[in-house]
């Protein structure tokens, strides 16, 4: 019986001393790994956290650098002074449609291709019912600003003085700044509709955000996802900076940054949670890994190093170097966590588009510089060529040549149009049918006899908006490629409504050749060089693109051959009412 009790107490005491030897390998080990896991854990969050904050801090920026810029080109309908001068001389003469043309013709110039504003509106506050504006893609924002916004426009004009103010109705944002006089008294109010895409566009591409409020000045902006209240998150604005709070998988980046004129505050919701999931895996085997055989530890901290620090650093790295001002540099690496790939994306598309802006707003201010150069100079020269034809006139007067005065007079027409020294892209149709019965006379004192001219015009479309020379091309390409070939024909311009578009139609009475067909086809499509082109090919392409730049691709010129075997040229002008 002892034997047996002592075998049984040998074999026990066997596996305790296994049991002791392999607790003393295990513990060492699983704290090494429980350690090193810890460490590993803190510092990829450590490393997230800095990615969002360093995202969060170029997008800031960027808003910033557009919000002042929107600013500074609000200011400039102040010290341009071209609105106070129109104003002064609708006073004197009372002349409505004057200060409308000025006024809208400004509107027009400053801010309808600047792609931060979806409209601007502009109204004198003896007159605030009569609002002048510009948009810059559709109508239906101009209605919702008569109907909903401008009776808060004028509240909030009352209380800002020469600061700026904002306001936010149904989601869209407004900036308002009063116009003062030289003695700083309020005479006419701007508002101007940002577009949210322009100003807040970076602030949107945060990295991992799902939420984005943002305040300027008091006006709150819901940028994204759900509506985002400070007090409610314990989040306090008043402190200048960015800073950054983390909250299990869902972080929050907000700050304040109080500018010149007006006060910018943010709070930005972020999950992290997809890529925290993606990780958790790889910390999951590591630990395991470091348990059961401390030689891969180094492997997996290689592997970690390869996909999770090195990509994050880099990405640290290249938003340093942003702040630093190498706008559109790039990560080219190739990453194999497809959430660090779309991380890489998103900076380097945010690079490109800030390195973008930046040379745009440069090459903007050069094209400005060369065009105030241009505008100089064309001062002088038709100032010039003008008084010289003057001159010929009146010699041609004093000799009693009627008919020299006549086609001076109409030449004269036809180079002020031509040099639009108004700077008016767009004209009345009874100001275009004036141009083409000039050069008609021209042509007519060629041809004589052999050239019969018929108009039928709709009364009521002679008001409407054209661009500038759009039918003397197509007249001259109806003298050229019809009337002259035979030395005699006959000419229709008919101008009327045909559902929602304005149609000018020129028909001559001869026939187009196969050669004709395809030359046109190819013009008008835009195809092939211009560069042994004569003048009056280049003007037909010219009208057909101005027209589908202008009014959109539902506009345009087509020439065909009507059942009457003639030439028919045909304008297509779309959506004339919205255009006016």
């Amino acid at each position: 019986m002892k034997k047996k009790t002592n075998r049984r107490g040998a074999f026990s005491l066997k596996w305790e001393l296994i049991g002791i030897v392999m607790a003393c390998w295990i513990l060492p080990v699983a704290i090494f790994g429980g350690a090193a896991g810890y460490y590993i854990y803190r510092g990829i969050d450590r490393q997230i956290s800095n990615t969002i904050t360093a995202s969060a801090n170029n997008s800031v920026k960027i808003t910033l650098n557009q919000i002042d810029s929107a600013i500074s080109a609000s200011r400039y309908a102040s010290y341009n002074g071209s609105v106070q001068s129109a104003y002064r001389d609708y006073l004197k003469t009372q002349d409505a449609m004057a200060l409308y043309d000025k006024i809208t013709e400004f509107l027009s110039k400053q801010y309808k291709y600047d792609d931060s504003f979806l409209l601007t509106m502009l109204y004198f506050c003896d007159k605030p019912d009569r609002v002048y504006y510009t948009y810059h893609e559709t109508y239906s924002g101009v209605l919702k600003y008569q109907e909903k916004v401008h009776s808060m426009v004028r509240n909030l004009s009352r209380t800002l003085g020469t600061n700026v103010g904002f306001l936010n109705v149904q989601g869209s944002v407004y900036m308002v700044r009063n116009i003062v006089d030289d003695n700083y008294r309020t005479y006419a109010v701007l508002t101007m509709q940002l577009n949210p895409k322009t100003m807040f566009g970076s602030i949107a591409n945060v990295a991992w955000e799902t939420d984005a409020s943002l305040w300027l000045n008091s006006t709150k902006v819901v940028l994204k996802g759900e509506e985002l209240a400070p007090d409610s998150l314990g989040i306090s604005l008043a402190q200048k900076g960015l800073f950054y709070r983390n909250s299990g998988n869902r972080s929050y980046v907000f700050g304040m940054n109080p500018g010149q004129d007006y006060r910018f505050s943010y709070v930005i919701g972020v999950n992290s949670a997809p890529l925290a999931r993606e990780l958790s895996g790889f910390k999951n085997m590591l630990i395991e890994i470091l348990i059961f055989a401390v030689p891969l530890l180094a492997m997996v901290v290689w592997f970690f190093t390869r996909n999770v620090t090195a990509p994050v650093k880099r990405l640290v790295d290249r938003n340093r170097a942003i702040e630093d001002g190498e706008f559109g540099i790039q990560i080219n690496d190739r990453f194999h966590s497809s959430e660090f790939q779309y991380l890489a994306n998103s900076f380097n598309s945010m690079s490109y588009k800030l390195k973008y802006q930046f040379e745009r707003i440069y090459k903007e201010e050069l094209a400005l510089r060369d065009a105030r150069i241009k505008a100089l100079q064309s001062q002088i020269n038709p100032h010039f060529l003008n008084n010289t034809l003057e001159i010929i006139n009146w010699e041609a007067r004093l000799a009693d040549n009627v008919k020299v005065s006549r086609m001076i007079e109409a030449l004269s027409t036809m180079l002020d149009a031509a040099i639009d020294r108004r700077g008016k892209p767009m004209v009345h149709l009874s100001e275009e049918m004036m141009y083409a019965d000039a050069y008609l006379y021209i042509i007519s004192e060629r041809f004589g006899k052999r050239l019969t001219v018929q108009k039928e015009v709709d009364p009521s479309a002679v008001d409407e908006y054209v661009p500038r020379l759009i039918l003397q091309p197509v007249l001259e390409n109806a003298v050229e490629h019809g009337i002259q070939q035979r030395q005699k024909g006959e000419i229709q311009i008919r101008a009327f409504y045909e559902d929602n578009a304005l149609i000018l139609e020129v028909e001559n009475d001869s026939a187009l050749s196969p050669e004709d067909r395809a030359k046109i086809e190819e013009l008008l499509s835009g195809n092939g060089s211009l560069e042994n082109e004569s003048s009056c090919n280049i003007g037909i392409r010219n009208v057909n693109q101005r027209l589908k730049i202008i009014f959109g691709d539902s506009s345009g010129l087509t020439i065909i051959m009507n059942s009457k075997n003639h030439t028919l040229a045909r304008i297509v002008i779309a959506n004339v009412q919205s255009k006016q």
